[in-house]
């Protein structure tokens, strides 16, 4: 058994836990060390065993994914996480990535994937489903106006389109009002927009809110 890798499952869906726990039960490479519907299960489960993989969603309730994957990582500095969703967004995955993630595979992919994704992660490996990696490719090929925005300036895009203002926006990302103008001024050019409602517009068509 402790060659097996030691995996946790982080989920707030009891039918995709029991998929994953059915698809990894009869493998001799694997062992489910416990499952989780919430944050501080999955915390107590890393700090109290043994714990080499978490499968984790990124739409937990009361935490999202991205915070709970760098507190899972600070109980136990070498557990390899893979981040589960149904999410496609390109700024999304970074966020997640760059958050901590070593893999990220998508609901929608096949237990194949999720399999390949597992031996590849725990093998020192960035594993993204391949979907994503098609969508990268064709982001390099034809980009669109997000891509050219940086991750700064799609936080201040979204904190507009809850309509902070720009102290607020600046307490909030630790920056200074003029500092807020600055990157307004660029997001304005790069968006082709000229108000804060036509920052919420696109906001909504790049589903940044």
């Amino acid at each position: 058994m402790s060659s097996a890798i030691q995996i946790i499952i982080i989920d707030d869906h009891q039918i995709l836990i029991d998929g994953v726990v059915e698809l990894l039960t009869n493998r001799s490479d694997c062992h489910i060390v416990g499952t989780a519907s919430e944050s501080v299960r999955a915390i107590d489960l890393v700090k109290n065993h043994r714990v080499d993989l978490a499968i984790c969603d990124i739409n937990m309730p009361g935490v999202k994914g991205t915070e709970l994957i760098p507190e899972l990582k600070k109980c136990s500095p070498l557990l390899k996480v893979i981040a589960l969703s149904m999410h496609e967004e390109k700024h999304i995955i970074k966020e997640v990535l760059k958050n901590g993630a070593d893999g990220y595979v998508l609901k929608k992919s096949t237990h194949l994937e999720l399999l390949d994704a597992i031996e590849r992660v725990c093998a020192g490996e960035t594993f993204v489903s391949e979907a994503i990696t098609q969508m990268l490719i064709d982001e390099i090929k034809n980009p669109t106006p997000i891509d050219h925005l940086s991750e700064r300036e799609i936080q201040i895009i979204k904190l507009i389109a809850q309509e902070k203002t720009n102290r607020q926006i600046g307490d909030e990302l630790c920056i200074s009002e003029k500092t807020v103008e600055t990157h307004k001024r660029n997001i304005f050019r790069k968006t082709n927009s000229n108000s804060a409602v036509g920052l919420t517009k696109f906001a909504i068509e790049h589903n940044l809110t």
